[in-house]
């Protein structure tokens, strides 16, 4: 019994060393993109973080949900003509026109490079804008029951008969670097700090690329 104690306790320091050898909020310079007060980072195919910025300062503290953005730098194309930024991965096909400002429905869209990235309904491939709705979420958990009695809607989960998940964190607490993480507050701003995942019907790998970063 002491001996398998022993192993438990072991097993759980080791666990833990590993987790929080995870958490890196600075990515890999190399998935960068950086155009005036906007900022995208390539954190895999499938996944791009955009943030916007009023000073042009970028967050690269961990947050409550994504802990690890230090990955792999994953194969893409940048470019800027006619007035707009464009970023190409094998899943889609990032634009934004430059020195616009905030992410907005005017100056900001994401579609499709296909096959990979596949996101249609209706079988029509579909260019996302801030404020699309995703109609086929499959929803997820509720942070919380304090409170509830009866029935309760659940909250909008990672995948989608869309094919596509956009998560905001703009607003989300982050942690602060030292040795036993704590939570901080955002500074006080205009910012944005949005997440896209671009995933057809792969619902594996996006699972999988999640665990990651979150």
């Amino acid at each position: 019994m002491k001996r398998k104690l022993f192993l438990i306790i072991i097993f759980s320091i080791f666990s833990i060393q590993l987790f929080s050898q995870q958490y890196n909020g600075k990515a890999n310079p190399d998935a960068i993109v950086v155009s005036g007060n906007a900022r995208f980072t390539v954190l895999t195919p499938h996944i791009i973080r955009m943030e916007w910025s009023e000073d042009g300062v970028f967050e690269d503290h961990t947050s409550l949900t994504f802990v690890n953005r230090n990955l792999s730098v994953p194969k893409f194309e940048k470019k800027e003509a006619d007035g707009y930024l464009q970023i190409n991965t094998e899943s889609m096909i990032i634009k934004y026109k430059l020195n616009s400002g905030k992410f907005n429905i005017d100056n900001l869209s994401i579609e499709p490079a296909l096959p990979a990235g596949r996101f249609e309904i209706d079988n029509k491939k579909k260019t996302w804008t801030p404020g699309t709705k995703n109609e086929g979420n499959l929803l997820g958990t509720i942070r919380t029951l304090d409170g509830v009695d009866g029935a309760t809607e659940l909250e909008t989960g990672l995948l989608s008969r869309d094919g596509w998940t956009f998560i905001d964190d703009s607003e989300r607490p982050l942690f602060d670097n030292s040795e036993w993480q704590w939570v901080i507050r955002r500074p006080e701003k205009d910012q944005q700090d949005w997440y896209f995942f671009a995933y057809g019907y792969d619902y594996k790998r996006i699972l999988n690329e999640f665990t990651e970063i979150a």
